[in-house]
């Protein structure tokens, strides 16, 4: 019967798969376009072809990941999101909270059509007839084997660069799931056989006498992008509050470790560098700890306590780790940064001597009109959805942007009179329409490497600390990464790193200071 005829549905799934490359075929010149739509066809034919003739496989393993396919082809398709590893950790790691925030009315319709088809091809597969047609298969190899060998022969090619993402089988459905799925096995055994992480407090330091309590505070934001701050030259208002601060030290815009915050958090907060980005000690929080500091950890974001998360294993054995789902009943979507003041200054008032606080805030994560309350609605109209309008979508990540001057400028107003100090920066930046591409997970597009820094310091700071204060001043203009993240911290709070090869702001032989009692 034809529709059971093997070759036939093969040719379904060849179509069905090359389909959902659409959007980036559709991106390429039509010279380009026709041919590269021909070869996906015949390739993935070839490849449909060969696994329908073992029929009871076909049928049981071609449908899930042909919905799965799918499934990641829309949020690659709207958001020019990258398929890897990465990717396939950070839905394993996200919590329902986040998750609903994609799942609109849109991405349901397109699921349960995915889902229908595939349920659809998997009956086509089990009644499926017909013996390997090898002609065909040897025209359509014939076709298919030769492109394949040239385009990776030429691969460094203009022409086939421009190409290779809409046909080579690292960017294709489903061989890109099946590369990412491999890719996370292997990293995830490696974790599993990784040695556990050396305590920070391990590292050699000594610490600079302090007369008056310190309070110094970290802020990781959350996909903030340096050039949408009005402090880097930004054109709107986008920090009104943070522009008046006298004691602000900007260094305009700094290379992040990666795209992902799996990733970066980890590498900001420990003594990891770009080259070297694999985490292996815990946070700067434990050496604070060693040297006599009340540490805490402060998130915007759920602790499940099934797993552990690279940032909640990096955190370390400190005094006090305190989640949203611990201290707030409002819903993950309803939540916003401005709901940590409360618990912060708790954290404040509760400790007169020296506190190392860390604060891992949601920022302008997706979706950035749920990041906001209404009083920073300026930029309207900010209501966008599955369509991702650019205007609407730059006008609600631009008012997260002022949401997060806010937020920041009341943490300086708790310490504004103490000797303390304040220092900021994001995990990433975010895509907003550059070239079809949205959100982040991308560490090869600049827009999602370029992350604001800045530190704030009290008067009262400056007056204790003048030394720190000019040697940080000097540091601007200077080319930076978050490789400074980590020492830079541990010298602001008065801790010089001995023996080190980190990018330090202070060197041990630069102030006076004395051991830290072990």
């Amino acid at each position: 019967m034809f529709a059971f005829d093997k070759k036939y549905i093969s040719f379904v799934l060849a179509l069905a798969f090359s389909a959902l490359m659409l959007p980036d075929l559709i991106r390429l010149p039509l010279l380009y376009a026709i041919p590269s739509a021909v070869y996906l066809i015949a390739f993935n034919f070839c490849v449909m072809y060969a696994v329908s003739q073992i029929r009871t496989f076909a049928s049981i393993f071609v449908p899930p990941i042909f919905f799965i396919s799918a499934l990641a082809s829309y949020f690659h398709g709207v958001y020019r999101i990258k398929i890897d590893r990465e990717l396939v950790f950070l839905l394993l790691e996200t919590n329902s909270g986040e998750a609903s925030e994609f799942i609109t009315s849109k991405v349901l319709l397109f699921g349960i059509i995915a889902l229908l088809f595939a349920l659809g091809i998997g009956y086509l597969l089990k009644k499926s007839t017909g013996k390997l047609h090898k002609k065909l298969l040897i025209i359509v190899l014939l076709f298919a084997v030769p492109a394949t060998i040239l385009l990776g022969k030429f691969k460094k090619t203009p022409v086939v660069q421009h190409i290779r993402p809409a046909v080579a089988t690292k960017y294709t459905f489903p061989y890109c799931v099946f590369n990412g799925l491999g890719q996370f096995t292997g990293q995830y055994i490696k974790n599993l056989l990784h040695d556990d992480l050396i305590d920070s407090s391990k590292l050699d330091s000594i610490a600079l006498k302090q007369e008056y309590p310190l309070e110094i505070i970290t802020i990781v934001g959350e996909s903030a992008r340096a050039d949408r701050f009005q402090i880097n030259g930004y054109y709107r208002e986008t920090t009104p509050l943070l522009s008046k601060e006298n004691n602000l030290v900007n260094f305009g815009a700094i290379t992040s470790f990666s795209a992902y915050t799996r990733l970066s958090v980890p590498a900001m907060i420990t003594p990891a560098t770009l080259a070297k980005p694999d985490t292996t000690m815990t946070s700067f929080l434990g050496l604070f700890k060693k040297h006599g500091f009340k540490t805490t950890w402060l998130s915007a974001n759920d602790r499940l306590d099934s797993h552990d998360t690279p940032t909640t294993n990096a955190i370390g054995d400190i005094d006090q780790k305190i989640f949203r789902n611990k201290f707030c009943r409002v819903s993950y979507n309803k939540f916003h940064d401005e709901m940590l003041i409360a618990p912060l200054k708790k954290v404040l008032e509760s400790y007169s001597g020296n506190q190392a606080i860390a604060i891992h805030t949601r920022g302008s994560h997706a979706s950035y009109n749920s990041r906001y309350t209404k009083k920073f609605a300026k930029f309207t109209p900010d209501n966008y959805g599955d369509d991702m309008n650019l205007v609407e979508v730059n006008n609600a990540y631009d008012n997260s942007i002022l949401a997060t001057d806010a937020f920041i400028e009341s943490i300086i107003d708790l310490v504004r009179d103490k000797n303390a100090v304040i220092i900021y920066s994001s995990d990433h930046g975010e895509s907003l329409g550059e070239d079809g591409r949205f959100a982040h997970g991308n560490p090869s597009i600049i827009e999602q490497r370029r992350v604001p820094f800045f530190v704030w310091y009290s008067d009262t700071y400056k007056k204790l600390h003048p030394s720190i204060v000019d040697a940080l001043k000097k540091q601007q203009g200077t080319k930076l990464s978050h490789d400074v993240f980590f020492p830079w911290v541990v010298n602001l709070g008065g801790i010089l790193l001995l023996n080190s090869s980190q990018p330090v702001l202070l060197q041990p032989d630069s102030l006076q200071a004395q051991q830290t009692p072990q």
